[in-house]
């Protein structure tokens, strides 16, 4: 099953990012807050509706409410943000998970994305660390714990980034424009700005920790 979340930040031309996957219309979707009324505006299901939709005047609740197959209204005040709540569902849901994309959740409030950044290292979310993909205009941002990857680069994209989220141990990186021999990083560590070469496939391994591996461009003029 592929499960698509729209949160509640910017979310520019997600249409167009839900159906660069072809299967896009057999996926199962969650809208989180304002991303459930943003989904039932462009036309796509809502599977389920959850948040405490605070963003959402009362007409376009009731409107909501009316479209969504399942709705789930959370407290304000609450321990887990709107997001972890859907995630939450989904796994109550579905035991063969094969993707998880993330749409609204990165390119607005930092304290937002930070979070959503570090959800991966809860011990809640182990199971389904790989299946995670944040997803904006510029940037696609996977979630691996160690052992060896094959990277192939996604379309438009032009640069290829690595952020661990954990100290990694002999993280090496072939194929790429710049190589990096297996190398111990006892802190979190960034290595941006590297790039696939002719488009061959770049090879990322490492013995201990966790890594997000970013795939960018540059925002359009």
């Amino acid at each position: 099953m592929k499960i698509v979340i729209l949160a509640g930040g910017p979310a520019q031309s997600f249409e167009s990012l839900i159906k660069m996957d072809k299967n896009f219309d057999q996926a199962f979707y969650v809208g989180v807050d304002r991303g459930s009324f943003r989904l039932m505006q462009a036309g796509f299901p809502v599977n389920l509706a959850i948040g405490d939709f605070d963003s959402l005047s009362a007409e376009e609740f009731s409107a909501v409410l009316a479209y969504a197959d399942e709705y789930h209204k959370s407290p304000t005040e609450k321990n887990d943000t709107d997001l972890e709540l859907a995630v939450l569902a989904v796994l109550t849901r579905f035991q063969n998970i094969e993707e998880i994309l993330i749409l609204g959740g990165i390119g607005g409030r930092f304290d937002h994305q930070i979070q959503i950044f570090y959800l991966p290292l809860q011990s809640r979310f182990s199971t389904i660390v790989d299946k995670i993909i944040l997803r904006d205009e510029t940037n696609s941002i996977r979630f691996v714990s160690a052992g060896q990857y094959q990277l192939l680069k996604e379309p438009q994209m032009t640069y290829l980034a690595f952020a661990s989220l954990t100290p990694v141990k002999a993280l090496a990186i072939k194929g790429a424009k710049y190589a990096l021999a297996a190398t111990d990083f006892d802190r979190n560590l960034s290595l941006s700005s590297n790039e696939f070469i002719n488009e061959q496939p770049v090879t990322l391994s490492f013995k201990k920790g966790m890594v997000a591996i970013i795939q960018s461009k540059d925002e359009s003029k």
